[in-house]
């Protein structure tokens, strides 16, 4: 049998159970169909959408994330009023996978909807489009009650890049929710040295929640800001080891050989990650000041950080 034939018995079958009075059976031919390619399993798929059943409506929106094309996006946009929660979270999180610039539009609609599920979920999907035309939504979403809105509002302006979002930026640092700051930090990915938002990205590392703190020390290490290296060594004794990691990530980036102190007594520190991203740090700044610091590190536990080390000191002697 030639395997397009194949391919049409299966669909075949699939659209029987599409119709079948056990809701069980529709919902796993709604799982099947993600495998079909084709208008006729997209528009199978659509039709699941408005099944009465809630479970097959929700394994029709996952199913949609291996179709494409503008209906399969207006079809998830309208399931984010679906009554069921999982539905609207299936779809939600579909639609977040999508990169249908044309349907921008859309999703900037719905990104001033009355529901802020709704607009949350619009914003989300709208990040990796970059639409300059997303701005405006996204900037409105800042002064938002819920903070999942102001949340994924940033997210927009953060891939946006947007220079003229930057006092909404230093605004939203000081945000009452802590996953609001946390992304705002993550926003400020396109600070430049010396510019505006230079000073809320390095007040980020002290904030209350290490999440920020964390966040902060990642988005500075990402656009090596030379005016978080006094933080950044203050950060490498953070009470939450994670934030100690990301730090040290950052003045390795830095090549802060003030740093070289610091990073050397993190050697010594209980976490296995810590002293890695320390010996890799100490290796990336290559100063000689850290050979003392490397030499007696040299025989530790992980052979990970022992492999590092023997770089790092590479390294500090010019090899």
């Amino acid at each position: 049998m030639p395997v397009f034939d194949a391919f049409d018995d299966d669909l075949d079958d699939l659209r029987e159970r599409c119709s079948d009075p056990d809701a069980g059976v529709r919902r796993v031919a709604m799982m099947e169909l993600a495998e079909q390619v084709g208008p006729e399993a997209t528009v199978l798929l659509l039709k699941g959408l408005g099944d009465p059943d809630a479970q097959v409506r929700a394994a029709a929106a996952k199913a949609l994330d291996e179709h494409d094309g503008p209906e399969v996006v207006e079809g998830l946009v309208g399931s984010l009023e679906d009554p069921d929660d999982a539905v609207r979270h299936a779809a939600a999180e579909t639609l977040a996978d999508k990169k249908e610039p044309a349907c921008g539009p859309l999703l900037i609609e719905r990104a001033e909807h009355s529901d802020p599920f709704v607009q949350a979920a619009a914003l989300r999907a709208l990040r990796e489009l970059t639409l300059p035309d997303a701005l405006a939504a996204a900037l409105k979403a800042l002064r938002n009650p819920s903070p999942d809105v102001r949340r994924e509002g940033l997210g927009v302006i953060g891939w946006l890049k947007a220079e003229e979002a930057m006092p909404a930026l230093i605004a939203t640092a000081s945000d009452a929710d802590p996953s609001v700051r946390r992304a705002t930090m993550s926003a400020l990915v396109f600070v430049r040295p010396g510019g505006p938002g230079a000073t809320t990205l390095v007040a980020g590392l002290s904030d209350p929640y290490w999440q920020v703190r964390e966040e902060a020390a990642i988005v500075s290490a990402k656009i090596r800001l030379p005016e978080a290296t006094t933080a950044l060594i203050a950060a490498l004794g953070d009470e939450v080891w994670q934030v100690r990691v990301k730090a040290a990530n950052a003045l390795g980036r830095l090549r802060a050989e003030s740093a070289v102190e610091g990073l050397g007594k993190a050697l010594d520190s209980e976490i296995p990650n810590l002293r890695k991203e320390s010996a890799a740090a100490l290796g990336e700044i290559a100063a000689p000041a850290a050979l003392p610091w490397l030499e007696r590190a040299m025989d530790d536990p992980d052979p990970d950080v022992r492999k590092l080390i023997r770089w790092a000191i590479g390294r500090c002697q010019g090899a």
